[in-house]
């Protein structure tokens, strides 16, 4: 009987697979007796790639930014509204890398690159004016920047053999239909550029369901994909370090601040853990062997890694607030979000284990329902009280699963109807 460890623990090869009993396929004999041969064709993320990143580095910083700034759950809302085009922008440029091959670090795709990048910057310099009703500069800025990068996106990808048969895919849908959507919106006011604005992030994650098909003959290098998004997590921790270390520097060195500073340490470390060390593994042992790559790159990499990052934003900006007043009640929102974070980020690795597997992990299941337990409570609880019982969840969870695997146990699996998935790719 085959084992294999993935999410947090050792299954057997009929824990793992599907509704229909279906396993997913192991590696050819021949490659898995080669994994020096099979290393050396691997594609690696570049420099220009990179660099790529820090400018989605500001942008980061600007939504979480907004987002603390924001008033009410329509605040938070709005704001995290702006995260899907610039999500999808950055998922557009790394399937451009990832399908360019050993043509990735040529002088033409760097140039492309940078273009899509200095489009990045534009756009996240718009974002804390985004929703400003009495001047619509930074949405118009914020709009057009996007356009341009999605028209980029479109010329550069129409030209890879992939997308040759496919000239309607979820990048012509991106340019042609909430472009102008998102660029309508800019020049309206609040409640109908937040339902227009609404309507286009709709279509960007309903184009990658609606077109997948046009995906299907799409190969993805498997070790360049789960890197490039393994980056953007660390991106948004590195957002959760910046926001706990700015506020603890503002502030006298209380007894109060080092403690919230440590606990929040912590979390974030915890956050990591979480991912790392047994998520990470997960995300590309599905894109090695599930026979339908496209699937894969939808639902886990572009679905749940958008749940991913929302999730340590919200981590981020709930360690922001609680910095400033470590031992009273969260006060607004922003102040609320610290254990949603949690909740959403454990309670998604159960969704994509789901999409995978045919089946959660029981422990990172019954580690989401605490936390959304603890979020209900957060409101009655000092701040840093909430960082504690949210990095307790965590301990857990990581704790048990790293228990699960040294003593050789299987992980209790938390079977799912078919319904809870999303359709396969046709055969």
């Amino acid at each position: 009987m085959r084992e294999d460890t993935v999410d947090g623990g050792t299954f057997d090869v009929e824990d793992l697979a599907g509704d229909d009993g279906a396993a997913p396929p192991a590696l050819p004999p021949e490659e898995a007796a080669a994994p020096d041969a099979g290393a050396a064709r691997e594609q690696r993320v570049t420099w220009g790639e990179l660099f790529f990143d820090v400018v989605w580095v500001f942008a980061v910083t600007q939504l979480a930014d907004t987002l603390a700034h924001a008033h009410g759950w329509g605040g938070v809302a709005k704001s995290l509204l702006l995260l899907a085009p610039l999500w999808w922008c950055w998922v557009g440029a790394t399937v451009l890398g990832n399908t360019a091959g050993d043509a990735v670090d040529s002088a033409r795709e760097r140039i492309v690159l940078f273009a899509l990048a200095g489009c990045g910057l534009v756009m996240s310099v718009g974002i804390p004016r985004a929703y400003d009703g009495g001047d619509h500069g930074g949405a118009v800025l914020f709009t057009v920047a996007y356009c341009v990068l999605r028209g980029l996106l479109w010329a550069a990808l129409r030209k890879r053999p992939a997308f040759a048969g496919h000239q309607w895919n979820p990048f012509t849908a991106s340019l042609v239909i909430a472009g102008p959507l998102f660029v309508v919106g800019a020049v309206l006011d609040d409640q109908a550029r937040v339902a227009l604005w609404a309507t286009a992030a709709a279509v960007e994650v309903g184009a990658w369901m609606l077109l997948s098909e046009r995906l299907a003959q799409v190969r993805f290098e498997t070790a360049h994909l789960p890197e490039r998004f393994g980056l953007f997590l660390i991106i948004a921790l590195g957002e959760t370090v910046m926001a706990v270390g700015t506020q603890a520097s503002a502030r006298p060195f209380t007894a109060e601040v080092l403690a919230s500073l440590g606990v929040g340490f912590v979390l974030i470390v915890l956050l990591w853990w979480t991912y790392f060390h047994f998520g990470a593994s997960a995300a590309r042992h599905g894109l090695e062997t599930d026979p339908h790559q496209a699937r894969i790159v939808r639902e886990i990499f572009t679905y749940c890694h958008a749940l991913y990052v929302t999730s340590i934003i919200l981590v981020a900006v709930g360690l922001k607030k609680l910095m400033g007043h470590p031992l009273d009640a969260p006060d607004g929102a922003p102040a609320l979000l610290l254990a949603p974070g949690v909740a959403l980020y454990l309670l998604t690795f159960c969704y994509s284990r789901v999409q995978m597997f045919g089946a959660a992990g029981t422990i990172r299941f019954c580690g989401g329902v605490a936390a959304v337990l603890l979020a209900c409570a957060a409101p009655l609880l000092p701040g840093i009280a909430v960082a504690a019982l949210a990095a307790a969840v965590l301990g857990a969870v990581n704790g048990l699963e790293a228990w699960v695997v040294a003593s050789g146990r299987t992980i209790p699996l938390l079977r799912m109807p078919r319904w809870g998935r999303l359709p396969r790719m046709p055969r």
